[in-house]
């Protein structure tokens, strides 16, 4: 009985082994791609203190700053959380989102995050950030100009604003 069960599982494993190869060998390109962008010193992917300063779109008044962490994966993803003292503790969550390089040779970045109840001016449901965000040429700070919008939890937008914001690089 061992040796019927030894020789099944040889005969699993010697067919599975071409496809293993060639799931291999088709991940190649994509990895080294990926590869080659984190190791350009403009690369986005890594970890970023940010200051942030949010400002009124059409008359440029600016509000106090803040200070969040944003970190990009590679592969595509991002994730932040805030010290914006606007929301109350534990009223917002994080946020989590997706990057990718833009042809102009900046990035683009969306996250979202809850919020989880209304208190002061911030109702229930989402906020998501839109970014433009430009790397600087020593690849430790950036530039980033957003978009945040605010929307109920049956997704209705209520309220939109700007923001700009400084980013250095965490070592």
């Amino acid at each position: 009985m061992a040796r019927i069960m030894r020789r099944y599982r040889t005969a699993g494993i010697a067919a599975s082994l071409p496809l293993l190869c060639l799931l291999v060998l088709a991940s190649a390109p994509s990895l080294q791609a990926q590869s080659n962008q984190s190791a350009s010193p403009k690369a986005l992917e890594g970890a970023w203190w940010v200051a942030v300063t949010q400002y009124d779109c059409a008359t440029g008044a600016t509000r106090p700053s803040f200070v969040s962490l944003l970190a990009f994966a590679r592969g595509g993803t991002m994730s932040e959380t805030t010290a914006n003292p606007a929301f109350q503790p534990g009223q917002r969550s994080s946020g989590y989102g997706v990057w990718a390089q833009a042809s102009n040779g900046g990035y683009t970045s969306i996250d979202d995050a809850y919020i989880l109840f209304t208190a002061g001016p911030f109702t229930r449901g989402t906020q998501r950030i839109n970014h433009s965000i430009v790397v600087a040429d020593d690849g430790d700070h950036f530039n980033d100009e957003a978009t945040v919008q605010f929307f109920d939890s049956n997704g209705v937008l209520l309220v939109s604003g700007c923001a700009r914001a400084v980013g250095t690089r965490m070592r």
